[in-house]
């Protein structure tokens, strides 16, 4: 099986950077949130993939959008 190095970024204000890092562990944890968009390193190649490239369901079920990463 192969390995993947997956990463979600965000930019957020914060008093520290535990506090950055507690503020995006929660809105990560949020069964609520839209935060579907990850970068996807393989072995030969990167793509970004978006879970929810319409919006509709958060729960990223939906039909995903995979596209080289830049």
């Amino acid at each position: 099986m192969p390995e993947y190095q997956v990463t979600w970024t965000i930019d957020l204000d914060a008093s520290s950077p535990v506090h950055a890092a507690r503020k995006a562990l929660a809105i990560h944890r949020n069964p609520e949130s839209w935060a579907t968009i990850f970068t996807v390193q393989g072995d030969t190649e990167t793509v970004t993939v978006d879970l929810d490239p319409e919006y509709l369901d958060p729960s990223g079920n939906g039909t995903p959008q995979i596209t080289l990463a830049a």
